[in-house]
């Protein structure tokens, strides 16, 4: 039986082998073309967003685990905050001056490297748009600790 999101997500397709190597959106890459879903039909734009989901829960615990200070701690110190506030509104405040992509936020902890900090919304923005790595927006609202880190980028 699987033992994570995203074990249970890849159950559904018998045949796929996840590799939790590969970053994100080349892994779904490969699940896309072996289920031959095409590019921004409604059935890939659905499974791409449950498959973020899945990543989401499994490497940023599931949504209703996300209330500890514990976990925004956690999460500036990984986002290298210095120093690690003491308060959950602390930490909200710290973090909203970090610009990260989720994406490759996800894939860091995927792959157990240390994520990339851009200096300014602008270069988070222009390198997002440039590498398409796009976590959508309802879902990442969905989570409070990564709401925090949401910018515009369209």
């Amino acid at each position: 039986m699987a033992s994570t999101h995203q074990e249970k997500y890849l159950d559904r397709f018998p045949g796929f082998q996840g590799d939790p190597r590969r970053p994100l959106n080349e892994e779904f890459a490969r699940l896309a073309s072996f289920k031959q879903w095409r590019i921004g039909s409604k059935v890939y734009k659905r499974e791409h967003t449950k498959f973020l989901r899945a990543e989401l829960d499994l490497h940023l615990g599931v949504i209703e685990q996300c209330r500890k200070l514990e976990d925004w701690q956690v999460l500036c110190q990984e986002l290298r905050v210095s120093p690690i506030p003491a308060s959950i509104t602390q930490c909200k405040k710290a973090l909203h001056k970090v610009h990260v992509n989720i994406i490759d936020l996800i894939d860091s902890r995927r792959q157990g490297t240390q994520v990339k900090i851009f200096a300014t919304t602008q270069k988070l923005v222009s390198y997002t748009r440039a590498t398409g790595n796009i976590f959508p927006k309802t879902k990442a609202k969905e989570n409070v600790l990564l709401k925090v880190l949401l910018r515009r980028v369209f």
